[in-house]
């Protein structure tokens, strides 16, 4: 496929999403209208802010962990750190297509640009799911482990807390597998250059609290706008039940990816997860309000995100080369 068809492909697909986007924030709208929320705009955009912040939390982590995975070989190269700010968030639009495909596919073409070979390119976004599982399952199950909660909630804590122990796991015995597998395949590691990558579990680890870091934050966006648009008769439940059932409803989200970004799902396990703390409508309410904001800020973030230049070829041996801006 010629590069020209693949670049109207990739605007296609960016028109669709922009699309999607649009209509789920309309349809989401509409159903705000009979919720009563009482929208205070200053800490709203406080929430978004939170939210903006905690996604480039998310970029940064991603950013440490391809340089403790030694990528790209032979050193970062200028600019290494904005740059990648670009590769990530191009790369996270893409996931509102189910699969994650072309998610992968960005990922592969903008890393190649900074220097990653492909295959690292794909077995990071693998390991980076993992990172950022572990990282959810650790917030998420820990505050559903030591909160006081109901007994009937829709998802366990220790079922949480387990994933979050087998994604680090896995995350950990990744490279050691696919090091025996090249080592016994030595025609596929051939082909494959740059697919097994050597991490040290403990800095595998800090990763992992750098995406519950991250997850915090979003949850903190999310309590705070759920504090912003309450009704005067209802009492919000407390910051950290609140936290915890936002982080909790991502591993839902996740487990159940045929939803594009976990749509509806989410949704669902918050309502469920508040029940008791707070009126059906008003928990619906609150999640998919929190998920306009959250968009809207990743929308701005995206757009932000590709004015940074990028290498117009992938660099060899350290020579320099010419940048551009945005395709």
């Amino acid at each position: 496929m010629s590069s020209r068809v693949f670049g109207w492909i990739r605007w296609a697909l960016a028109a669709a999403i922009l699309g999607y986007s649009a209509w789920q924030l309309s349809t989401a709208w509409g159903s705000l209208q009979g919720a009563d929320l009482v929208v205070r705009p200053g800490l709203v955009m406080a929430a978004g802010g939170l939210g903006a912040l905690a996604l480039v939390c998310l970029a940064l982590v991603s950013a440490v962990g391809v340089r403790a995975a030694g990528l790209p070989p032979g050193g970062a190269p200028p600019r290494f750190w904005t740059r990648w700010l670009r590769v990530w968030f191009q790369g996270y639009f893409y996931r509102y297509i189910p699969g994650k495909l072309i998610l992968v596919v960005e990922r592969v073409r903008l890393g190649e640009l900074l220097g990653v070979p492909r295959a690292a390119s794909v077995m990071l976004v693998v390991w980076e799911s993992l990172l950022l599982m572990a990282g959810a399952g650790l917030l998420g199950g820990g505050g559903l482990l030591f909160l006081p909660l109901r007994g009937d909630e829709p998802v366990s804590g220790a079922a949480v807390a387990s994933l979050a122990g087998v994604s680090l796991c896995g995350s950990i015995l990744l490279w050691p597998v696919l090091r025996v597998l090249a080592a016994r395949l030595p025609s596929l590691a051939a082909r494959l250059p740059g697919m097994v990558l050597n991490v040290a579990p403990a800095a595998q680890v800090g990763l992992v609290g750098g995406n519950a870091l991250a997850w915090g934050l979003l949850g903190a966006s999310f309590a705070l706008f759920c504090t912003a648009t309450c009704p005067p008769d209802v009492q919000p439940p407390g910051v950290a039940m609140l936290v915890t059932w936002f982080v909790a409803s991502y591993v839902g989200g996740q487990l159940a990816s045929v939803a594009p970004a976990g749509l509806g799902i989410r949704e669902g396990m918050i309502v469920a997860g508040l029940a008791g703390q707070a009126p059906a409508s008003v928990a619906l309410a609150w999640a998919l309000g929190h998920r306009m904001l959250l968009t809207s800020v990743e929308l701005v973030l995206v757009g932000l995100a590709t004015q940074i230049s990028l290498p117009a070829v992938r660099p060899t041996g350290g020579a320099s080369v010419p940048t551009v801006g945005p395709p």
